[in-house]
């Protein structure tokens, strides 16, 4: 089942992330992610996550379909303008490219070319809008096409994070046409609830974040560098005291004891495991005997 026929049949969506080699050879990744076909039902494709130089997302998107995996393409404001972000959304669906999440983009600053000049031609809202808008036929200037696409847009949100902002951000996004939303990365049942009161109502997909904890050291990193994640001192004690070589055991444990905890509250959950696809059935089997 696909990413939109499991999403149009309301069946629990689970997606999972791989980022593209930095380098023209997918066969190593492609193995790694042949035995996630038919456990998942979309794979994201990252754009140059955390500003590192990799292949685009739209080729690593076709070999994903060449294996049966339906991928979700992310397309950031960083890199482009809004010409070769259309053109790049054309491209796409012409491809049979069928769902783009819509991002701002890491800053060029933490990558491996600091001295990249970023774009942010537009806001994410309007990246969302110009989806909406070249599925109807027209571009971002008014003009006609000869052909449409077809391209479903999602966007992105951070329970959290700072609920006034994130509330106003995911209204924002919805009414430009974002149509499935992924979270930033949850550890907090209580505040999954408290941000599924105000998205309920907008009855749009949510998929939570799930990320692998790999280490201490790990988690540590996320809470101190990465906006809109917050992982609770009491899973860090657990990694931290988990027997020598099994912390990454402990974060498997703790990311499908994260699915069960929040799978009542959500329409599907996302899991990112940094480069560690390959435990991705251990998190499944765990999260759903």
């Amino acid at each position: 089942m696909t990413f939109r026929e499991a999403l149009n049949a309301r069946t629990f969506l689970i997606t999972s992330e791989c980022s593209p080699p930095k380098g023209s050879s997918v066969s190593d990744l492609l193995d790694r992610l042949a035995p996630l076909k038919g456990r998942i039902h979309g794979m994201n494709v990252t754009d140059n996550q955390t500003g590192v130089m990799r292949m685009c997302p739209f080729a690593m998107g076709i070999h994903l379909k060449s294996t049966g995996i339906d991928p979700i393409v992310q397309i950031t404001l960083r890199d482009r303008n809004r010409l070769a972000i259309q053109s790049d959304l054309l491209g796409m669906s012409s491809l049979g490219i069928r769902q783009v999440l819509c991002l701002s983009g890491d800053p060029p600053t933490l990558g491996d070319h600091p001295e990249a000049k970023p774009v942010f031609d537009i806001p994410t809202p309007e990246l969302i809008r110009a989806i909406t808008l070249l599925n109807g036929g027209t571009d971002l200037s008014g003009k006609d096409l000869s052909g449409s696409t077809d391209i479903l847009p999602g966007a992105a949100a951070s329970p959290e994070g700072d609920l006034d902002s994130e509330r106003r951000r995911f209204e924002e996004k919805f009414d430009a046409g974002a149509r499935f939303f992924q979270t930033q990365a949850v550890f907090s049942p209580e505040r999954v609830s408290e941000f599924m009161e105000f998205a309920s109502p907008f009855q749009v997909p949510v998929i939570a974040g799930v990320i692998l904890l790999k280490s201490a050291k790990m988690a540590r990193y996320l809470n101190d560098h990465v906006p809109g994640i917050r992982v609770p001192s009491h899973l860090i004690a657990r990694l931290e005291q988990a027997p020598p070589g099994k912390a990454l055991a402990e974060g498997i444990a703790i990311a499908a004891e994260t699915i069960q905890s929040i799978k009542p509250m959500v329409h599907g959950v996302h899991i990112m495991t940094v480069g560690a696809e390959e435990t991705i059935p251990s998190i499944l089997d765990r999260a759903f005997p």
